[in-house]
């Protein structure tokens, strides 16, 4: 993994640089673009690049910060002077979570530029070009969706930086950006293998393709392209529910198990950045379960403790849902796996956090192969859950917001059924988006539902939150702003 970074600094280095007179020389180890992508084994090497950017620390590890702690699901485990100001939603544009989130998408995003780019001049057969540029405009997309949910029309990046163009780009239109976005992923759904084997397990599929584009359109209220496409993941055959919800978030069953659709894919110790670092944010405080300096509780979930009852994540399970255990540490609940050598864990019955509840999924304990700010678990993007809700919302909000039909209740009570719960004979809105909040709860799919809903102000003034219309975008980071004159701030900030 430790060649990789390294291969990734250099390739992107040189991406920035190749049409300088600073490169006339060759540098020392004779890595540049155009002596690196040689061969099918250089590519793969570079597309594995791309993916380190989704395992840095501030795209899975602290993505959280703008993908959750501004919901309703919860709040911040302290008064960080990073992340509180986005959970009170009086953030500015010098947020270093908000500036940090942008350029590691952009990091992504370049990265994916330089494969595309220069694997379409490489010797090599027409077949093996299709896939490694279908993977890398995969990944873009993937970066690019971000974005644009969260600070609107974003520069358009299509091509690798050099110094003989012009490096300041403006902001394109939403439109323009979704328009790349469904390219992007329309061509990687079509040139991606439904399954990868070998080495390649746990890279992108046309399965994760054709389910990006299927949330992609249910962003946009395209509805009968997100039924479209959420079917054919479906028919593809390749994915189940796991019979038992636990299960996704178990080190010995989540990796790339049958319903995943798209992990990040960790490995635990090794080199800063190869293992996944959630637990040491999620752990509760003082309890010492990692058996390192992890466990901060830097962000917790919302209850009535602290927040207006029937408003919390804490209040939304039902009785009986299964979910809400592997999902949330209650007082007494009794975690088995966690340090088994140990007995097990039980959360205190006084709780260990301001709400008196912590997040479980991502929290793991401690044993072999799990480090400080590192654990071997991957991290779910897309779980077939997902496919199952977007499919069932789509035909409900073809049918007009409230239906019956028979293929959107077998979808969405699959969801309900493996959790424990009792089918529903009709669905609408208000039952889709709490299916989805307590189903990928802490996820980072919250503030996104919320934002698709129409309804987040709404929703987070009962939460006691104080929001207007402005605070459903971020604001452009300030470092953007200064270096780019052609960038423009969002409205109220």
């Amino acid at each position: 993994m430790q060649k990789i970074y390294n291969i990734l600094i250099l390739v992107l280095l040189a991406g920035c640089f190749g049409c300088s007179d600073l490169l006339d020389k060759q540098p020392l180890d004779q890595l540049t673009t155009d002596t690196f992508y040689q061969s099918e084994a250089d590519a793969e090497l570079a597309i594995i690049a791309i993916y380190t950017s989704m395992m840095h620390e501030d795209w899975n590890n602290k993505g959280w910060q703008i993908t959750e702690i501004p919901s309703d699901n919860t709040q911040a485990g302290g008064t960080d002077p990073d992340f509180t100001p986005i959970d009170n939603f009086t953030v500015t544009s010098d947020n270093a979570p908000v500036g940090n989130y942008w350029a590691i998408h952009y990091q992504q995003i370049t990265l994916s530029n330089i494969v595309i780019e220069k694997v379409a001049q490489m010797d090599i057969a027409e077949a093996k070009k299709d896939l490694f540029t279908a993977e890398a405009k995969c990944l873009r997309a993937i970066a690019y969706f971000d974005l644009v949910r969260i600070y609107g029309g974003v520069p358009l990046i299509t091509i690798p930086p050099t110094f003989d163009q012009d490096l300041l780009y403006p902001r394109a239109s939403t439109r323009e950006v979704y328009d790349l976005i469904k390219e992007d992923l329309t061509f990687a759904a079509e040139h991606l293998a439904p399954i990868r084997t070998g080495s390649a397990i746990g890279r992108a599929t046309k399965g994760a393709a054709l389910a990006y584009l299927s949330k992609v359109h249910l962003t946009l209220r395209e509805y009968l392209e997100a039924r479209d496409m959420a079917q054919q993941v479906i028919d593809l055959g390749v994915y189940r529910l796991m019979e038992d919800y636990g299960d996704n978030f178990e080190l010995a069953t989540s990796d790339n198990n049958a319903e995943s659709i798209f992990q990040i894919q960790f490995t635990g110790c090794g080199a800063f950045g190869t293992g996944n670092a959630l637990q040491a944010f999620f752990a509760p405080w003082g309890e010492g379960i990692t058996k390192d300096r992890d466990g901060w509780g830097s962000q917790v979930p919302t209850s009535p403790q602290q927040s207006n009852p029937n408003t919390t994540i804490s209040d939304a399970f039902e009785a009986g849902d299964l979910r809400k255990a592997p999902s949330i540490m209650s007082p007494g609940n009794f975690y088995p796996t966690i340090n088994p050598d140990d007995g097990g864990y039980t959360y205190p019955s006084t709780g260990a956090s301001a709400t008196g509840v912590n997040i479980k999924k991502y929290v793991v304990g401690a044993g072999q192969n799990i480090c400080f700010m590192s654990t071997p678990q991957n991290s779910h993007l897309l779980r077939y859950s997902d496919v199952l809700l977007t499919y069932a919302e789509a035909i409900m909000e073809i049918k007009g917001g409230i239906t019956s039909d028979s293929e959107a209740l077998a979808a969405f009570n699959q969801v309900r059924i493996r959790a424990g719960l009792e089918a529903l004979n009709q669905i609408d809105r208000d039952a889709i988006f709490q299916e989805r909040r307590v189903e990928f709860a802490f996820e980072g799919h919250r503030w996104f539902d919320l934002l698709r809903s129409g309804k987040t102000v709404e929703i987070l003034s009962l939460h006691g939150k104080n929001l207007d219309n402005h605070n459903l975008l971020f604001p452009i980071p300030l470092a953007e702003l200064e270096i780019n004159p052609k960038l423009k701030q969002n409205p109220g900030y």
